[in-house]
């Protein structure tokens, strides 16, 4: 009987931009370590940007590493030069060390636009049924259970995405090789 049926349908749409505008203590920006991600607080930007490093993928050969001539500093001033098989990471200061200098903004978790889509039926006085789908879109999301599963660097179980991880000299690989406590980060 349609007179015992009833339905709702309904949504909306929202957006929001936000600013950091100001810091205490007059600093320009402070960074924020959770789940091994780095969050930056910057006067300027939205709140909650990832900050970190760009790569350009994975060193295939010994003689690309070497020609880019990439390395790391530890704290006693030793240097580790990259080869093949890390991480290719961007030398924003072009000059061969990877340090903090080079890490920029790599993400914002802030949507484009945000909302809910809502249906509610309704059979006679005594039955109901209700669906609700919440969004956002534009926004980017830290993986952690993703980095936990495919770092390679720790006897924790991986994803079998880590079967494609770089492992031979000339192989061209998304993944790094594979190494325990990879001082390479």
């Amino acid at each position: 009987n349609a007179r015992n049926f009833e339905m709702e349908l309904g949504g909306s749409v929202g957006h929001y931009k936000n600013e950091i505008t100001k810091l205490p203590a007059n600093k320009s920006e402070f960074t924020t370590n959770l789940y091994d991600g780095t969050i930056l607080t910057r006067v300027g930007q939205p709140a909650g940007v990832f900050y970190g490093f760009k790569t350009e993928g994975v060193f295939s050969k010994t003689e690309d590493a070497v020609a880019a001539g990439e390395y790391i500093t530890d704290e006693t001033g030793k240097k580790t030069y990259f080869g093949a098989g890390d991480i290719n990471f961007v030398d924003l200061h072009q000059d061969g060390e990877i340090n903090d200098k080079d890490r920029s903004i790599i993400g914002d978790p802030n949507p484009d636009i945000y909302g809910n889509i809502f249906a509610n039926f309704y059979f006679g006085k005594r039955w109901a049924v209700s669906a609700n789908f919440n969004y956002s879109l534009g926004n980017d999301i830290y993986n952690f259970q993703r980095y936990m599963l495919e770092r390679g660097s720790s006897f924790m179980n991986q994803t079998t995405a880590m079967n494609g991880r770089w492992t031979t000299e000339g192989q061209t690989a998304k993944m790094p090789k594979a190494t325990f406590n990879d001082p390479m980060g």
